[in-house]
């Protein structure tokens, strides 16, 4: 192509990407949509791995404008783009979120790749890819990233999620080698006070953090035993149930309700450890809808089944 063939093609792609963000913006999906060809193939950040087709992709589009109500929050940074023929590719940062009912921007950062096929006069999206970095401990999207970098003190650690358990264990230290041979925990790291006792430590169960003290009565930091109980649960969904049951009870746990189906489609069962917490553990042998579960639910209550598994559980 010639240098002005291809500058005119490169103001054609800009153009197109500009009404495109235009139209997220208004959360316009007709407009949205009227720049994807019929044949698009999209990977989003989130919901399915693939959609194939502007029917599929239009739905995705839809339900994500009705995930958010408020005001979008659409900013396209500095695209790079290239033109070879009848194509062309646009690569770059890009920020989507919204505005919350505070009057709070939601917004985060991602990547975004999109290849382009001329039809005509027009530009349309054949390809689009957004994605997000991974934390590689938590396996979790680093939403909250910044162009500029990850050096700025992240008010999230890495690696952390929105809600971490926080136990106060009688024998913190042996709790932490119950939860390696019952859970496979990985330590990161713990702290001592004065004394010896651990005044902070830092487990991986999974995808999840957990951090453990030990017992400091006159600071108020009492555990279960001290307590004579618990009112919380901890709950796990594991890939096999039954398996991570053998490896609880083999560790010194206790059950407190047997794993077995419940109406609601889990595979479940409680366990209480030597320090006093109980542990909820289930995998997932059904999808139900509501109304299903509720329907279950009566039955399983009528035929004395649910009040047998509460029995059990000290409910």
């Amino acid at each position: 192509m010639q240098e002005t063939d291809i500058n005119t093609a490169r103001a054609g792609v800009e153009r197109t990407i500009k009404a495109w963000a235009d139209a997220v913006g208004r959360s316009d999906v007709p407009a949205i949509m009227a720049h994807y060809a019929d044949d698009v193939l999209a990977f989003d950040a989130v919901q399915a791995l693939q959609f194939k087709g502007a029917r599929a992709y239009g739905e995705h589009w839809k339900a994500c404008m009705e995930m958010c109500p408020g005001p979008m929050v659409f900013q396209l940074r500095d695209p790079v783009i290239h033109v070879a023929g009848d194509f062309a590719t646009a690569y770059g940062l890009i920020r989507c979120g919204m505005i919350d009912e505070q009057g709070k921007e939601q917004a985060s950062w991602m990547r975004m790749t999109s290849v382009y096929r001329r039809e005509g006069d027009r530009w349309l999206i054949e390809h689009e890819h957004f994605s997000a970095p991974f934390d590689m401990k938590s396996w979790k999207a680093m939403f909250d990233l910044q162009p500029e970098g990850n050096d700025a003190v992240r008010p999230i650690p890495s690696g952390m999620n929105t809600i971490t358990p926080h136990l106060v264990c009688q024998d913190a230290a042996g709790a932490i080698e119950f939860y390696k041979k019952a859970f496979g925990a990985m330590e990161e790291g713990r702290l001592h006070a004065p004394g010896g006792k651990i005044a902070h430590a830092c487990l991986r169960i999974g995808d999840a953090t957990v951090f453990l003290v030990d017992e400091t009565p006159e600071w108020g930091a009492m555990g279960p035993k001290q307590l004579k109980g618990t009112p919380v649960s901890i709950h796990l969904y594991v890939r096999d149930v039954d398996a991570q049951a053998k490896k609880l009870e083999e560790a010194g746990a206790t059950a407190v309700l047997p794993v077995q189906d419940m109406f609601w489609g889990d595979r479940y069962g409680m366990y209480e450890d030597p320090y006093g917490h109980r542990w909820s553990i289930a995998s997932h042998i059904k999808d139900l809808s509501l109304e299903e579960v509720e329907e279950a639910g009566r039955k399983a209550m009528a035929s004395g089944e649910m009040c047998a598994s509460q029995a059990q559980a000290g409910a």
